[in-house]
Order: structure tokens, then sequence, then C-alpha cells
């Protein structure tokens, strides 16, 4: 049998829609319809997504007959899920809700490892001061190696989002009112307490303005360790509470599209060498659309430019903030006459006016372009 009618008797069999397969593969049903078709093919990835859906070898799906391998019962239930769905809201069959806490879990505890080692440091700092003042140095490897678990911490949950994304590009919302309104508590209460933590660890520091300069040394730790906790929830609840925006998630594809190389590529050709070169089916799965009319292939282009500007311009910004930073925080930690425990502000302050300058030039520069 051909892979066309492969691919129809393995959906029939299981009950399973053109728009249940599209979003399970991550592209458009007008993709399913022209694999069906036989006006175009799918690429390698897709094949191999198919096989673990349907329960099928490669083989079997290209060039075999799957009409003569019965149904397994792992793929009847992945089956059954989605026709659940089908009479009812969509649901989360990539996972994406899961992928998003744990996502969320790894960067917040990043955030706090990061945070407790700039803690430990300021407490073994203020100990050896007054004790030890050969031992002094002793307070870096608390904070190098929190560093180095924090980095570590990052770099795979960014990994692991970056392959998510890869496989599963564009995601149905499927969030009910109740779960927005679950999200929305939840933020509150851990924006609530962080901010809890935060004024603790201040109101603890001021209270120690005339006790000895050990004590004020450990309560700047304290206030650090509770700066840290705060942080966390903090972190932690904004980033569940903006998993709920499956928008923010699709356009991230166009972002990283905006920003990579290939988008030069794209750029630089017209129309004519862009259907020459790209079918259909693969210029709608690159720039995440439906259908690859001419004036939707214009206005994706445009927007493309739009945030590939936005995103020059704030790296850019970003950059130099964070230079100056970096510039103020060494004076701070090595420069005589300018040292301080808190030369560590100087990169808080510097995130702090990143994010502040990606909000502004995401308010003034927008993505849409004018029709």
């Amino acid at each position: 049998m051909s892979f066309r009618n492969n691919l129809q008797y393995l959906r029939a069999s299981h009950s399973m829609t053109q728009e249940q397969l599209a979003m399970l593969l991550g592209v458009s049903r007008q993709s399913v319809t022209k694999w069906e078709a036989e006006k175009s093919y799918p690429e390698m990835d897709k094949l191999l997504k198919m096989c673990q859906i349907f329960d099928v070898s490669l083989d079997d799906l290209v060039q075999g007959d799957v009409t003569a391998t019965p149904v397994t019962a792992a793929a009847q239930a992945k089956a059954q899920a989605l026709r659940a769905s089908a009479g009812g809201p969509p649901q989360d069959v990539c996972g994406y809700d899961e992928h998003m806490r744990a996502f969320a879990a790894k960067i917040a505890t990043g955030v706090l490892v990061v945070l407790l080692g700039v803690a430990l440091l300021m407490a073994v700092e203020g100990w050896a001061e007054t004790y030890q003042p050969a031992l002094e140095a002793l307070g870096l490897i608390p904070l190098f190696v929190a560093i180095a678990a924090g980095v570590a911490l990052f770099l795979v949950a960014g990994l692991q989002h970056t392959e998510f994304q890869r496989n599963h590009p564009f995601i149905q919302d499927f969030y009910t009112s109740d779960d927005r309104q679950r999200a929305q508590r939840f933020f509150a209460v851990t924006l609530v307490a962080g901010i809890a933590f935060v004024f603790t660890g201040i109101v603890a520091m001021a209270c120690t303005d005339a006790a000895s300069e050990f004590v004020q040394m450990e309560a700047a730790a304290l206030m650090m360790g509770c700066f840290a906790v705060g942080a966390f929830l903090i972190v932690y609840g904004s980033m569940l509470l903006g998993r709920l925006n499956i928008a923010n998630y699709n356009q991230a594809r166009e972002q990283a599209l905006a920003e990579g190389e290939l988008w030069e590529g794209l750029a630089s050709m017209d129309l004519a060498t862009l259907r020459s070169t790209y079918t259909d089916e693969q210029l709608c799965a690159m720039l995440g659309v439906e259908q690859a009319t001419d004036e939707e292939l214009l206005r994706v282009r445009a927007r493309l430019e739009r945030r590939r500007r936005k995103g020059q311009i704030t790296g850019g910004l970003c950059a130099i903030i964070m230079i100056v930073a970096t510039i103020a925080g060494l004076v701070m930690l090595f420069v005589p006459g300018y040292q301080t425990p808190y030369f560590w502000l100087a990169w808080a302050i510097g995130g702090l006016l990143c994010a502040v300058s990606a909000i502004a030039i995401s308010s003034f520069v927008k993505d849409d372009p004018t029709v």
C-alpha cells in the first residue's frame, strides 16, 4: 500500500480527525490533507512522530501494509483520549502543562540557588572578617558552586524547552476559565508570600543598625536568603500564570525564526524564489501559516522583520546595560574605597533595567504590520 492509503487507514482505525493529527504533529490541517491527497510528503521528523502515535514501524508506514497489523492497546488508549476531546473542550495531548510546570520549577530553583549562594558568601565573609580574616576567600566557594548549579538548571531547562518547542511549535489553547482562575489565585498567593519574605529580610536588616558589624553582615546574609525565597516564589508563580498564555508560546516560534539564520535566506528571496525553493507545506510549517498564499506570506514576512528589528534593539540595549552593570559590580567588589558587600546589586539593577527596556520596546514597536 502507498503512504497515502496507510495514513488514511490509520486515521480511520484510530477514529482520529485531520485536526487532531495535525495538532499532535505541530502542523496545519491543510498539511495533513495534502499528504492524504499525495500533493506533498511529510518530513522525516513528522514521519517518526506518526510512527509513535500509531505505534507502527517506519517501513510499514511508508511502504508496507498497515492493514495487516492489528491496532495495539497503547494506540487504542491514545485514540480514545483523542475521541473524548473531539466531542468536548480541547485537551492537552502534547504534555504542554506538565512540561511548563517542570520548566517553571527549574528556572525558579536556579534563581533560588544563585541567590542563596550570594547569601552564603555574605555569611562566610562576615564570620571570617570577624574571627578568621585569612579564610575570608572561602565564601567564594559556595558562591561559585551555587552559580554553577544555577546555570546548569537554566541550561537544562532551556534545552528541554527548545526541544519541546521544536516538537510542538503550535499548541491549541485547552485551558478553561477555572484553570485560569486557579492560576491567578496561586499567583496572588506566591506574589504576596514572596513580597512578605522580601520585607522580612529588609526589616531584619534594619533592626541591626545599632548592632556590631558582624551582626550586620549576618543580617545582610539573612536578608539575601529571604530575597532568594521571595524571588523563587514570585518567579515560580508568575511562570505558572504565564503558561496559560498559549498565544505567547505560539509566537515564540516566530521570534526564534526571526532571530535565526534561516530568516536571512527567507528575507532575501522574492515570492517566486520562495515557491521554487520550498513546497507550500514547508512554507506553512516554517512560517506558521495555514495557507501559503502570496498575501499571507507577505504579511508574515513583514511581521517577522519587525520582530527581528525589535529583538536587535532589545538585545543591543540590554547588552549595554549589563556591560555597565558588570563594570560597576567589579568596581564595588575589587577597587579599594568602593568595596561593598552589596556589589551584587549592580547586576540585579541591570537585570531590572533590561526588563523595563524590553517591556518599553515591546510596547512601542509593534509586531503586526498595519494593513
